[in-house]
């Protein structure tokens, strides 16, 4: 009921919210997190028109704007979590599982059925110790169920496992300017999967969520960020080389 003014500021930064279910009785979730200066953070929620998250209908978006390319199902109400992923799966939408905060809240079976399956796999370093202990499953249980699974591991970058591959470790891009770490998280899944949708090799992508959430972490706020592509490019080179920036450069082309 209180959608209007973050659904201007979407479009007006080319988001499609054509398909996004607002509610009449409720406002939206928010998130509330305070930071202390050795950057630990307590947060709040409310959860608001979430509650009406299991009401939307995956299938019938689908049928409506085409078949999506990837399915990220990140924390929600955990119903709509579950049903967005059997869905995805029934009609055969690869799937990109992130059930972060909502770990918590999930059961053996839940937390098993929105792993089982994934082509990606998100979580931070807690969630992933959370996530074993949620589903059961060992790290080999997990892997042999995913594509790939990424874990952000703060100023220590992230890493990629693949069963039967060798993991993969990406730097973070440095920085002395530490503002918020609010959103980083956030803003490496962003740059990751934009990568993935222009085909760049999956280490490309990943330094692209890299770079872009050191820039996050240099703003207070979410999302107040300013993001230049030369500014993008230049922290590309500087940290994993011309090659890498030069290969991404072409796409962050229409950034400003």
């Amino acid at each position: 009921m209180d959608f209007a003014e973050y659904d201007a500021w979407l479009r007006a930064h080319g988001v499609d919210t054509s398909v996004v279910r607002v509610s009449e009785t409720l406002h939206t979730a928010r998130f509330m997190c305070t930071t202390d200066q050795d950057q630990n953070q307590i947060a709040t929620f409310y959860a608001g028109a979430m509650a009406e998250a299991p009401r939307i209908d995956l299938a019938g978006i689908a049928a409506r704007i085409g078949e999506p390319s990837l399915v990220l199902v990140g924390a929600d109400d955990p119903a709509a979590m579950l049903r967005h992923t059997a869905t995805a799966h029934r009609l055969g939408f690869p799937v990109a599982a992130d059930p972060s905060q909502q770990l918590a809240r999930l059961d053996r079976e839940q937390a098993r059925q929105l792993v089982d399956g994934a082509r990606w796999l998100f979580t931070n370093e807690y969630e992933a110790a959370l996530l074993q202990e949620r589903t059961g499953w060992g790290e080999q249980d997990i892997l042999d169920r995913v594509g790939t699974w990424i874990t952000t591991l703060g100023e220590e970058g992230v890493s990629l496992a693949r069963s039967g591959e060798p993991r993969l470790h990406v730097p973070a891009a440095p920085t002395d300017k530490i503002a918020d770490p609010t959103g980083a998280g956030d803003a490496f899944r962003a740059g990751f999967l934009a990568g993935l949708a222009w085909e760049l090799p999956t280490e490309q992508a990943a330094q692209l969520g890299c770079a872009l959430a050191t820039t996050v972490l240099e703003s207070v706020g979410t999302q107040e960020y300013k993001l230049l592509a030369s500014d993008l490019v230049t922290r590309l080179d500087t940290t994993y080389g011309h090659e890498v920036a030069r290969s991404v450069a072409p796409y962050l082309a229409g950034v400003s």
